[in-house]
């Protein structure tokens, strides 16, 4: 490992020198001095440039050119301004700050297990001893006229220190070091580097121990000088949605403080997504998922489906909790955006009573809410606690003929009349399939939705603006994914699509199929008669119209007219329409120092918001309600793998000496 050298700019190097000591340190032996020299006192005096006398110093100010050389500076590789490592550090190298010295000291003295004190630090000296007065190590640094920069002027590399007193400890290994050594890992948010992953690199690399709330703290610290800390990324975030709207034109944005300029609201809905939902299936799934930093807000996902079956992303919000109000603002923003179909859309979410009302506010009679069934069976086997009645709910709820519904639901009421009767406390409309006012298709759960949450677990550790960026680094992805994919495609409906059809047809093909006319036919299957219409696309059954889908019956009356499948299938699900819904890019918003920001917005404030930061460890992972039927993953301590603990575990039997207990072998 060494010191990385960076190449410095002329400019950059130059000192800009008061008007009466520029004036005369202009010239030295009759040759003019190139703009790219540094002049330095040759007398190791103090160099004031200023004119000014320092307080208590009695030495005349050195204004004579004579008492000056010159520093070359035009050259390139001189200045080091990253520590990457910590050897081939030799006389005559200059550091861009004294910070930067001694960070890369101080992996020298872990690397080299000593210790250093400062003997000296001022604005022109930086003198490092090492711990052992008989240790003749010594580092010498002076600054370079009034820039920060300081060059080593002496450097004794050899210790005599004695073996006896290395320690495993090091009062080098601070926080702020650690930091700098860590970053690199901690550059990608995908990767997890935790904090017994720091401890473990620190012991390997430099022989120190160091604790774990060290490691935390600079972990801490290497997350704040890479993304910056969660105030200013508050402050960050007009001008970069700006740039955002700059780079991706018709996208939408929204922020929304309140009296004290402090964040309530946000809500971004890219250009791409406007329009490609045009292609999608009226259907919206939300959901609402906690963001991990220090400020505890809610992150507002919408999705919708796309014809292969995938998840399209609509908007997302971010708001200061999951209350009615925050829920009200995200779903009015939703309409204005995806709210122009002329289809009654469905909105699919759990049971979350301020989602419920909020729809009801805000959609009125063009949206109809849908509630998850997953999310009801759970509750439901988490309350009665009866074996079968969450498996014949999803029956009753999956059920395409009320005639099916209704079997179903009869045989929950034997299991248990109270089940049935809780189970119809809530209209069935919102949850049983063949009840439903408007097509819901095959979404009957808001996986989708929490799919994109878990897609976008490390994003939520972020500042809200670098989770942005993620956000949108991945959306790009798909979109550029998806749409190759489309293009490979050589038939009319989409992989999904085609997929469906094809594994029913043998089933089809074994149906007895009788014309009535043209279009309407009589299949039987198992004794079973079904009434198509392939003008209306209709089937008795009823999965041929819930789902915009040729069913099998349907398929068996295709091929009697010896017909392509693909004109009865709804237009969502054909290919063409697959490519329109990702035809539009999603581009990046470039570098910060890039951005054409308007004054108005760079003179927007806008602060954290009203939260009161506990103190302790952020919260990760979803806390459970007691409505859902939660069983905690249990890892085992010996074999690390999950569903059993270490006192049953078989894999790796220890005898418990001391113990009556006989091992597992011996058992």
């Amino acid at each position: 490992m060494c010191p990385v050298i960076v190449e410095t700019d002329a400019n950059e190097a130059s000192v800009a020198a008061s008007s009466q000591g520029s004036s005369k340190i202009t010239e030295s032996n009759g040759e003019k001095e190139d703009a790219n020299r540094l002049c330095i006192n040759k007398n190791k005096e103090i160099p004031i440039f200023s004119g000014q006398k320092r307080k208590n110093d009695k030495r005349p100010l050195l204004l004579n050119t004579s008492e000056i050389f010159c520093f070359d500076l035009s050259s390139p590789q001189q200045i080091i301004r990253v520590v990457d490592g910590v050897d081939d550090v030799e006389v005559g190298m200059v550091f861009e700050s004294k910070k930067l010295i001694k960070l890369c000291m101080s992996m020298i003295a872990m690397e080299g297990s000593f210790q250093f004190k400062t003997q000296r630090s001022d604005g022109m000296n930086f003198w490092l001893k090492c711990d052992q007065e008989d240790c003749t190590w010594l580092m010498k640094a002076r600054s370079l006229g009034e820039t920060k920069m300081f060059k080593i002027t002496k450097y004794d590399k050899v210790h005599k220190c004695s073996v006896d007193i290395v320690k495993s400890d090091h009062k080098q290994a601070t926080s702020s070091v650690i930091s700098e050594f860590i970053k690199p890992k901690l550059l990608d948010p995908k990767v997890q580097y935790g904090i017994n992953n720091i401890i473990q690199d620190v012991k390997q690399k430099f022989g120190v121990n160091m604790s774990y709330e060290k490691a935390w703290r600079s972990r801490v610290e290497a997350l704040d000088d890479i993304r910056g800390s969660s105030e200013d990324s508050f402050r960050l975030l007009p001008r970069y949605l700006h740039a955002l709207k700059n780079q991706n034109p018709g996208t939408i944005t929204r922020i929304e403080k309140d009296e004290h300029d402090r964040f309530k609201y946000m809500f971004v809905a890219y250009s791409a997504s406007i329009t490609g939902w045009k292609y999608c299936r009226p259907l919206i799934v939300v959901d609402g998922t906690f963001l991990k930093g220090k400020y505890k807000v809610t992150l507002f996902v919408a999705c919708a489906k796309d014809g292969n079956n995938g998840i399209f992303p609509l908007a997302f919000g971010v708001g200061d909790w999951e209350n009615n109000l925050s829920w009200e603002w995200f779903m009015s923003r939703l309409k204005e955006n995806f709210g122009n179909r002329n289809e009654v859309l469905c909105i699919v979410s759990d049971r979350h009573q301020s989602i419920e009302r909020a729809i009801k506010l805000v959609f009125k009679e063009t949206a109809f809410h849908g509630v998850c069934t997953f999310h009801f069976k759970q509750n439901i086997k988490a309350r009665f606690k009866k074996a079968g009645a969450g498996e014949l709910f999803e029956s009753a709820a999956k059920a395409y003929r009320k005639e099916d519904f209704d079997y179903f639901m009869a045989k929950l009421g034997e299991l248990s009349p109270k089940i049935r009767e809780y189970v119809l406390e809530e209209d069935p409309r919102r949850w049983a399939r063949c009840f439903y006012p408007c097509r819901r298709y095959n979404a009957q759960t808001s996986n989708i939705a929490e799919s994109m949450n878990s897609a976008l677990k490390k994003a939520r550790e972020l500042h809200i603006v670098s989770m942005l960026e993620l956000l949108r680094e991945k959306l790009q992805t798909w979109f550029v994914e998806r749409t190759k994919a489309a293009n490979e495609v050589m038939h009319d409906l989409t992989p999904w699509a085609n997929e469906k059809l094809q594994k029913i047809l043998q089933k089809a093909f074994q149906m007895k199929v009788e014309t009535l006319t043209l279009n309407r036919f009589n299949i039987t299957e198992n004794q079973r008669e079904f009434i198509v219409d392939l003008e209306n696309r209709t089937c008795t059954c009823r999965r041929f119209e819930h789902e915009e889908l040729p069913c099998a019956h349907a398929i068996a009356a295709i091929d009697k007219r010896k017909l392509p499948k693909h004109p009865f299938c709804g237009r969502w699900y054909l290919n063409s329409e697959y490519k329109e819904t990702y035809k539009c890019v999603i581009h990046p918003v470039g570098n910060e120092d890039d951005w054409d920001i308007p004054e108005e917005i760079r003179e927007i404030i806008l602060k954290h918001p009203n939260y009161k930061v506990r103190k302790g460890r952020r919260q990760k992972e979803r806390y459970q309600p007691s409505s859902e039927n939660y069983v905690a993953k249990r890892k085992c301590g010996r074999c690390k793998q999950l569903g059993h603990t270490r006192k049953v575990c078989i894999k790796t039997p220890i005898a418990n000496v001391g113990s009556k207990r006989k091992s597992f072998e011996d058992a």
